[in-house]
């Protein structure tokens, strides 16, 4: 009779699962911070090419108060920007030797949590922008506000979309 083991996890497979699992978080991590930040960028050179009257009378501060923050995203991005595509890199090529990667519960948890995140973010842009067009709200600012957001929004949803899409390919 021939006795059977049960699965068990190695020692080595726990390390690189665990490993793997923490690559995941900062590359979503990284994800997070440059595409706020991006966006964020991108809404202050709208407010350049295309001002709203919401800031009349404030004059100087909007002006100086600006500065800083674009000195912030700038920051932002110079930081997240090269570890988003360390970690993209770095994290695709793993999964690229050894594809049971893609199968790790938090990798799929953070994809899917992304992707709702990203789902929200251009539901409510939506709505909001047909809200005010209703109202006659609608302006040149507000349009390009809205485009910079979804597009963001839409590229990391639509990339993540792809990514589930060619997993279940493999795996179907």
């Amino acid at each position: 009779m021939v006795e059977t083991k049960p699965a068990t996890l190695t020692s080595s497979s726990v390390k690189e699962s665990l490993w793997d699992t923490f690559e995941h978080i900062l590359l979503f991590i990284s994800l997070y911070v440059y595409a706020i930040s991006f966006t964020l960028m991108l809404h202050q050179f709208v407010d350049v090419l295309s001002p709203g009257d919401k800031y009349s009378g404030w004059g100087d501060y909007i002006g100086s108060f600006s500065k800083y923050i674009v000195r912030g995203y700038m920051a932002s991005l110079i930081v997240a920007y090269p570890l988003f595509s360390f970690f993209f890199i770095r994290v695709k090529k793993r999964i690229m030797n050894n594809l049971e990667i893609r199968h790790l519960r938090p990798r799929k948890t953070l994809i899917y949590f992304t992707m709702v995140v990203a789902f929200i973010i251009v539901l409510s842009s939506i709505i909001s922008i047909i809200f005010n067009f209703l109202n006659g709200n609608v302006s040149v600012n507000f349009v390009l506000h809205f485009l910079a957001t979804v597009l963001v929004a839409g590229l990391i949803f639509a990339y993540l979309l792809n990514e589930v899409k060619e997993e279940r390919k493999v795996y179907a």
